[in-house]
């Protein structure tokens, strides 16, 4: 207990009191604004002295907290409060949360208003919207139909977001022979998803992807040149309304050599668009790179460095960039400027491949950060 909440209780007279004569608290949700919770009648003495206070947030946690419910109630009442701000309203207090409440999650508001009774715990939860429609796979890059031999990640694209946990269950990766690949994925205890929870990241276990290893030495490598395999998503995968996937998702591919070229941005082919125009620069790849990363490693600057924001689209089985601006290109000179963590497929960076041959010559690591290539707007 905070030294100003002490002082405030101890005060307060002392009454044997149940947790039914405490008061109530009560879930409001205004009809804009996200909703908050209310104590709408503190006993007078503890309301008198607590706005005389002016209480920071953790003053009023012994009071009043709002938690996240689940378990018994010693757990629910060792749990940490939820952030957010409390306000004296003109006979109580309102909790607003720092972010809203979760629709359909259940959370507990704590009140002990009253020295020496049993805290009241009471539950709330806001309802959950209507389900959407079922998910579906959208999407699966690399998008290709051949694909190098030491390919390393998937992408999983979802319309909305699936259950998560033990993901690997719901993929399988067949051979041509109809065998099915044993344990091909690397099984991640924190699954790779993207902050909207609509993409998985999937990675080949790299033991079996990079030569030489014992990984791949003891049980053989995932993919074999010359050989056409199939990822399967399995439809059972529930969403989280707990329903089916729309349907099952298949990729067919053929395995081509093995890419252990670095990505270089000056093989890159830039058609500069017209000044006064918002036409997109197109910039064609010699081959496919990372969907994910094309995305997020690659920008557009002026003359001076400064950003041109506009939208980047990756197409052509991420081998076509184009950047539309938001408004009118103003002739003068433009950089592309690329991150050097930019990957291809198969993890080969810029100026960096993912695999070095110890008896060939040796590739310099790239130290910048980014590298660029000019281009001119007339």
């Amino acid at each position: 207990m905070t030294p100003l909440l002490a002082s405030v209780l101890l005060a307060a007279p002392v009454v044997l009191v149940a947790a039914d004569d405490q008061p109530r608290p009560a879930l409001v949700t205004p009809k804009e604004g996200p909703a908050v919770v209310e104590v709408r009648e503190l006993p007078p003495e503890l309301y008198a002295r607590m706005k005389a206070a002016r209480p920071r947030a953790s003053d009023w946690h012994p009071v009043f907290r709002v938690v996240v419910a689940g378990g018994t109630p010693q757990e629910v009442l060792a749990r940490p409060p939820v952030a957010g701000t409390y306000t004296l309203t003109q006979a109580g207090v309102r909790f607003e949360p720092q972010f809203p409440f979760v629709p359909g999650r259940e959370y507990v508001a704590i009140v002990r208003a009253v020295p020496h009774a049993e805290p009241l715990l009471t539950t709330f939860s806001l309802p959950s919207p209507p389900p959407g429609p079922r998910v579906a796979v959208t999407a699966v890059y690399p998008s290709a139909n051949r694909l190098p031999e030491n390919t390393l990640r998937f992408y999983l694209h979802f319309s909305g977001p699936v259950a998560r946990g033990d993901v690997y269950r719901h993929l399988r990766l067949v051979r041509d022979d109809g065998v099915v690949v044993d344990s091909p994925f690397l099984q991640l205890p924190e699954e790779l998803w993207s902050p909207d929870g609509n993409r998985l990241t999937v990675f080949f276990h790299p033991g079996r992807v990079k030569r030489g290893l014992v990984p791949r030495a003891e049980e053989g490598p995932i993919l074999e040149e010359g050989r056409t395999y199939t990822l399967s998503i399995s439809g059972n995968w529930q969403d989280t309304e707990g329903r089916p996937l729309l349907s099952g998702f298949h990729k067919t591919f053929t395995v081509e050599p093995p890419d252990d070229h670095p990505v270089d941005p000056a093989d890159w082919s830039l058609v500069p668009p017209r000044a006064g125009t918002d036409a997109p620069l197109v910039v064609r790849l010699p081959r496919p790179l990372d969907h994910a990363l094309l995305g997020r490693l690659v920008s557009v600057t002026d003359a001076a460095g400064k950003p041109v924001p506009g939208q980047l689209t990756v197409g052509g089985g991420e081998r076509v960039l184009t950047f539309a601006p938001h408004e009118a290109w103003l002739r003068g000179e433009y950089r592309l400027v690329v991150d050097t963590r930019l990957e291809d497929v198969c993890g080969n960076r810029v100026g960096e491949p993912f695999e070095v041959d110890v008896l060939g010559p040796i590739t310099p690591r790239i130290e910048v950060r980014t590298v660029e290539r000019a281009f001119t707007v007339r």
